[in-house]
């Protein structure tokens, strides 16, 4: 059973008031199995896997993770967007001040400014400390680039999750990967984790996340990162896995309707 977990971020608000807590929000495909009345606040998935009737666990459970901000770009987007967006930018941006030159030498110095001041480059302070220059735009979801260090930009600044842990990860409940890379630069991240649905009851866990807000370094826009910790728990339920037609614990005859003479198959 795959369950896809969307972590959707107030992030504008969450930098304001510096925490995620009534700012962040878990949606995924597995509330139906949520007991009656219980309260929806709650971050929490339910991992439901089968067992046989010997007591044998019968199926796998795997959770999905993808993070997006509330003004963010939608997740049916490729991963890459933005970096691609960036490029067809910059050399639209190029071709049109080329076409405006008046000289050869116009035109080389358009060139060289070209690979050290693109208009869609941004200054990223990594979590290490140090700062690098990424070839990305910041897009809202309109396709705008947005180049102003300010609350509207932050917010489209996709949320960073660096690390996944705490009581499930360290009891053996979940088993998380990271695939792709936890860089604003690159093309994309998400994170998986397999469940042991042996090990039924509620386990909580915890998302390192990083948020990005604007700041000057000697005169110069720097996309700072603010480390934020978010809460969640996955509830592990384990049913005794039944024939999905005829609803026994074995094979069985299907429930058809008998056919009557002259009844073509």
């Amino acid at each position: 059973m795959q369950i896809s977990i969307i972590v959707v971020i107030d992030i504008e608000t969450a930098l304001k008031e510096n925490t995620l807590e009534g700012n962040a929000y878990l949606i995924d495909n597995t509330q139906a199995f949520a007991p009656p009345f219980f309260p929806r606040h709650e971050r929490v998935t339910y991992a439901r896997g089968t067992h046989t009737a010997n007591g044998a666990q019968a199926s796998e459970v795997v959770l999905n993770w993808i993070y997006v901000g509330v003004a963010g770009l939608p997740t049916t987007l490729p991963r890459d967007f933005s970096r691609r967006f960036s490029q067809s930018a910059n050399k639209n941006h190029l071709l049109t001040a080329i076409k405006s030159a008046r000289n050869p030498g116009a035109i080389a110095k358009l060139l060289a400014e070209d690979e050290h001041n693109a208009p869609t480059s941004n200054l990223i302070r990594s979590p290490q400390g140090g700062v690098e220059k990424v070839e990305r735009a910041i897009v809202n979801v309109l396709g705008e680039v947005l180049q102003r260090p300010d609350e509207e930009t932050a917010a489209n600044i996709p949320p960073l999750v660096t690390e996944i842990r705490g009581p499930a990860v360290e009891q053996g409940v979940i088993y998380p990967a990271l695939y792709g890379s936890p860089d604003i630069g690159l093309e994309g991240w998400y994170w998986s984790a397999a469940v042991d649905t042996a090990q039924v009851g509620r386990h909580a866990y915890v998302m390192d996340v990083v948020l990005y807000s604007a700041v000057k370094d000697n005169g110069v826009t720097v996309w700072e990162p603010h480390n934020f910790v978010l809460t969640a728990s996955v509830d592990v339920q384990s049913i005794l896995k039944t024939n999905g037609f005829t609803k026994g614990l074995y094979p069985g005859v299907l429930p058809l309707a008998p056919l009557c003479a002259g009844d073509v198959i």
